[in-house]
């Protein structure tokens, strides 16, 4: 990724990843509040993801290119850092074009199942982004990517 230019290395800065992990637990809020709208809430569990994504990158020391379709190289950059497996990032790319959808084609029709499987999924992915953090050396080490 960093070869074809989707990734830079830099570091994170003091506090960014406490910041992204602060964002990532506002975002679940928003998804599970019944309150908003389905599409409100589909959108805020795939920030989430996206944010899990982000955080995970920046804690290996890299951050995502300023290019056309960077939400799509910073959800594949999670086989690397967090080792997900290809079909929960399919997901994740399936979640982001229906976001995509929603906002450049209007609303989009999400079912009560969709709202709920992708709360979950996010939540799994902020727990397993959590553990790893745990696990893995300081933030401001720098890292890896393919």
């Amino acid at each position: 990724m960093v070869l074809r230019g989707e990734l830079r290395r830099e570091l994170a800065n003091p506090g960014e990843i406490r910041q992204l992990l602060a964002g990532i637990t506002r975002r679940l809020d928003d998804a599970r509040r019944t309150q908003n709208h389905p599409e409100t809430r589909i959108e805020q569990a795939y920030h989430a993801i996206l944010s899990c994504a982000l955080a995970a990158l920046r804690a290996e020391g890299f951050r995502s290119a300023n290019v056309l379709g960077k939400h799509q190289f910073v959800l594949e950059s999670l086989v690397d850092t967090l080792a997900i497996e290809r079909t929960r990032i399919d997901y994740y790319q399936r979640l982001r074009g229906l976001r995509n959808k929603e906002i450049y084609e209007g609303a989009v029709h999400v079912s009560p199942h969709d709202v709920a499987e992708a709360i979950e999924e996010a939540v799994w992915l902020s727990e397993r982004l959590v553990r790893w953090l745990e696990r893995s050396p300081s933030p401001q080490s720098g890292g890896r990517a393919s």
